[in-house]
């Protein structure tokens, strides 16, 4: 019968009492033929045998063994580990510096790049872009026509269902300040598509998704306890949105955001049967469920196909147009997975530094414990046994280091959530859930393999009958100081390739710190408000309140200028028309030149501090009475215009065959701007007047104001100025542009603290391994010095010895980490600007300042092999 494991210590009471009465059985007949009871005691005993002996090999017949003495010798290790506290303290804390890092950066590789979305099937659900290659622009992920989103829609045969969307914020009034809330215009499909449905309500039905149709609204969780109170009453109540009532006939479960994690509405697109046809204007997002069974390569081809097909059918829109067919899932986590990998491989590095340092302290412990291995393995313990016990010292030692790496994760992931919610998606799910307390314990038996089981096995090796003649300082560790050699190659190349990729970052970012952007961000002052509703709806309307508002906040104190603007520079956001010029009607479809737009109010320019090169800018005299005029930047003239004067030259919106839009007069040229965010080069712009922008697209949104002093100060008058004119516009994003142009550059900044700490950490740990080991080889090598000092050596040949052994280690890790560092660093090529990934002055300087960190850890090792006393080395043992 196989008694349970929890059964152990009864039976070994059990065997302890066995064993005594077969003794006291013998020493009775002994006594009764006549020996003393002292006698008979001493011979029953010495008849018997080795007691221990006997009770190890009965329990090595017990079932659970393995356990038992697991755990026997997890009681023997944290007793050792307490006796050596020191030792202990310092490597737990070099493991739960590389652990916690680990921990921290897998939470989030985990949520971003390996975790489903959270919508039903989500593997099935992808976007559908305008993959766009012609002459004057190119863009795999351009956005889709209606026209092109109707044929899809109706001629497919790979997708379930198909959904656009727009992004759109609105003005919410009522009770309480005028609110901005973010949401989506949708198409009927939209929540089908996602396979969610509300949790309260209903989702759209398809003729509320006409022009003209009910005005009906589908809110967010957050929006319905923030403005409803939870009200379950909610459905059929009216909330005023940009000036009309829309009627709330669906609240969304607790956590749906899509597409953006700060969407609170959703509304009815409502696209009309002419714009249902227009192919040529791009402002939807289509995404799409993939049929059962239809993998994304057929899904690829079918709509390749399909391109093709209305391509001769529209080649005045379509030429040069493809479909890329992108899963939602990379849509999302494709722009950050090159990082995320990057910083993957970083911190294993570091944890294999952590894991090679903790090594050394392993070996420069077992050094001292050769004596007391030596005395178990003389009293019978195997090999095996020994080096056992030892890796459980080991794994011990990593299982503190994994509880106190998790406290450090936990804070590491609070920071994240905190400064990468602009850098990284998902960052609300990033957390140490079951998988990444998974991921945290098995990456620490890993690292407890690493680290313990090179050092156990070395001691459990070393010779018996040498160890105990030669005494504890003269013990045979030749291996193990080559192994501690090796442990510093290692060390060295790993910190290598950190440091490298980390200065790589810091000189990229540097680049992109000084980039011209064409501008002046200093002292501006920010504001998004987007006059809406039927109030504003024609052009002399918007107009009037625009100038009106600028009159009023040019009139305050401290305030030099103020403009208003589509869209702010370094946002992301700009929208592209095509054009004819004048005289050079396009022959080919597809051949029309293409350009960026912007619509400012006068004084843009001026405020911005962007320089007119040529020509005027606008002023409030260019009303759609006047000539129609348009500027244009530097880039759109050295492309369209390389060997002219633009000025008064003559384009016109749309292609050739356009003829009802008029032709706008080139009045002014500006230089460039960088519009998207540094790093992107200046492009093709158009900008034209607000006053005679009739087109709907035309409202502008964000508002500069130039200041002589702190921007800030100002925030209060701006807004009182403009709720003077109308109080129901909400003011949001008030900022500098010295903060807009900060976020704009978020992702390399995220990259370079993220690899700079980690660096920082690799080259610590690094310095703290080579000084370890030359202390090491100094002290093994205090007999051998006192021996060549008395004999005549000169003190700096000693020292030169001691330095040139790790100048020798260090040069070997060196050139390893260059090579590694030439691998890893192509992979990082994207996050790199201005730079080659292979930068020789940076591998160099690298190179240079590793050696003087060396030095700089072996200088106190060598000073001490400078004051070896021979008389006292030549009696040291």
């Amino acid at each position: 019968m196989r008694l349970p494991f929890w059964g152990r210590l009864r039976r070994q009471t059990q065997l302890e009492q066995e064993l005594q009465s077969h003794i006291q059985m013998a020493a009775s007949d002994r006594i009764e033929r006549g020996e003393s009871p002292s006698r008979a005691q001493q011979a029953a005993r010495r008849e018997f045998g080795n007691l221990a002996l006997v009770q190890q090999v009965t329990r090595d017949q017990w079932p659970w063994r393995r356990l038992d003495e697991f755990l026997l010798d997890l009681r023997y290790a944290a007793r050792m580990l307490r006796r050596n506290s020191g030792f202990t303290l310092v490597a737990v804390l070099t493991l739960a510096l590389g652990i916690g890092a680990n921990t921290a950066i897998f939470s989030v590789v985990r949520v971003v790049l390996l975790k489903a979305l959270p919508y039903p099937r989500a593997d099935r659900l992808v976007m559908v872009y305008e993959d766009v290659r012609l002459p004057n622009y190119q863009n795999r992920k351009n956005e889709p026509s209606p026209g092109n989103f109707s044929d899809w829609n109706s001629h497919n045969a790979v997708f379930d269902s198909m959904a656009a969307y727009r992004n759109r914020s609105f003005n919410l009034t009522g009770e309480g300040e005028p609110a901005r809330v973010e949401g989506e215009l949708v198409t009927a499909a939209f929540f089908t598509t996602l396979q969610i449905s509300p949790a309260l309500g209903r989702a759209f039905a398809p003729e509320e998704d006409r022009p003209g149709g009910s005005h009906v609204v589908v809110i967010s969780d957050g929006l319905w306890k923030s403005r409803f109170a939870s009200d379950a009453q909610v459905l059929g109540k009216k909330i005023p949105l940009d000036g009309d009532a829309y009627a709330v006939i669906g609240v969304m479960p607790p956590g749906f955001h899509f597409p953006d994690p700060d969407d609170q509405i959703w509304v009815p697109m409502g696209l009309s049967p002419a714009e249902l046809s227009n192919h040529g204007s791009h402002f939807l997002l289509v995404f799409a469920r993939l049929k059962s069974g239809i993998p994304l390569s057929r899904a690829q081809a079918e709509m390749d196909a399909l391109a093709k097909h209305l391509t001769e059918q529209y080649p005045a829109t379509n030429t040069g147009q493809t479909v890329n067919v992108v899963s939602l899932h990379d849509d999302i986590a494709g722009p950050v997975r090159p990082a995320l990998l990057a910083l993957m491989a970083a911190v294993g590095l570091v944890l294999l530094i952590a894991c090679a340092n903790v090594a050394n302290l392993l070996l420069a412990r077992a050094s001292v414990r050769q004596r007391e291995v030596a005395l178990r393995q003389a009293l019978g313990a195997s090999r095996s046994r020994i080096a056992r016990q030892l890796w459980t010292e080991s794994l011990l030692l990593a299982l503190l280091g994994c509880a106190l790496g998790l406290f450090l994760a936990r804070w590491c992931l609070a920071t994240l959530k905190l400064f990468a919610a602009l850098a990284l998606p998902r960052t609300e799910e990033f957390s140490l859930n079951a998988p990444v307390l998974l991921f945290a314990i098995v990456l620490s038996i890993l690292a407890g393999i690493v680290f313990g089981v090179g050092p156990a096995l070395h001691s459990a090796r070393a010779s018996v009958q040498e160890t105990l003649k030669s005494g504890i300082r003269e013990s045979p560790l030749r291996s193990g100081l080559r192994t501690r050699n090796l442990l510093v190659i290692i060390e060295t190349a790993l910190g290598a390739i950190v440091v490298i990729a980390a200065v790589l970052l810091l000189r990229s970012f540097l680049r992109i710190e000084h980039v011209p952007l064409g501008f002046q961000p200093q002292g501006v002052l920010t504001f998004r408000v987007i006059p809406r509703g039927e109030r504003y709806s024609q052009l002399s309307t918007r107009a009037a309140f625009y100038r009106r508002v600028l009159e009023r906040i040019e009139g305050l104190p401290q305030v030099q200028s103020a403009a208003a603007v589509s869209f702010i520079p370094l946002t992301l956001a700009r929208g592209s028309k095509g054009f004819t010029m004048d005289g050079r009607a396009p022959t080919d479809p597809g051949q029309i030149p293409m350009a960026g737009y912007n619509v400012v109010t006068p004084g843009y320019f001026a405020t911005m501090r962007i320089t007119l090169l040529r020509g005027r800018d606008f002023s409030w005299n260019d009303s759609p009475q006047a000539q129609p005029v348009v500027t244009i930047n530097e880039a759109t003239a050295m492309r369209y215009w390389p060997a002219e004067n633009p000025i008064g030259k003559r384009i016109r919106l749309g292609g050739s065959e356009e003829t009802g839009l008029p032709w706008l007069t080139i009045a002014g040229i500006v230089a460039d701007v960088r519009e998207f965010d540094p790093m992107t080069e200046p492009q093709p712009t158009l900008y034209f007047p607000i006053s005679q922008f009739a087109d709907p697209a035309g409202i502008l949104r964000d508002w500069v104001v130039r200041t002589d002093n702190d921007p800030k100060a100002v925030a209060a008058s701006v807004r009182a100025a403009v709720w003077d004119i109308d109080k129901d516009l909400p003011i949001t994003r008030i900022r500098t542009m010295q903060e807009v142009r900060s976020m704009a550059i978020v992702s390399p900044r995220l990259n370079l603290v993220l690899f700079g700490l980690f660096a920082a950490l690799a080259l610590l740990l690094a310095s703290i391994g080579i000084y370890g080991v030359t202390s090491y080889g100094v002290a093994q090598r205090t007999r051998e010095i006192g021996i060549r000092l008395a004999l005549g050596a000169n003190r700096s040949d000693v020292v030169r010895t001691v330095v040139t052994q790790t100048i020798r280690l260090v040069t070997v890790g060196l050139l390893l980490g260059l090579i590694g560092a030439f691998a890893l660093t192509r992979l990082m090529s994207s996050m790199i600007y201005g730079i080659s990934s292979s930068d020789p002055a940076t591998f160099s300087a690298v190179a240079f300042s590793l050696m003087a960190v060396a030095l700089a850890a072996c200088y106190a090792p060598a000073r001490r092999a400078l004051r070896v006393d021979p008389v006292v080395a030549l009696r040291y043992e």
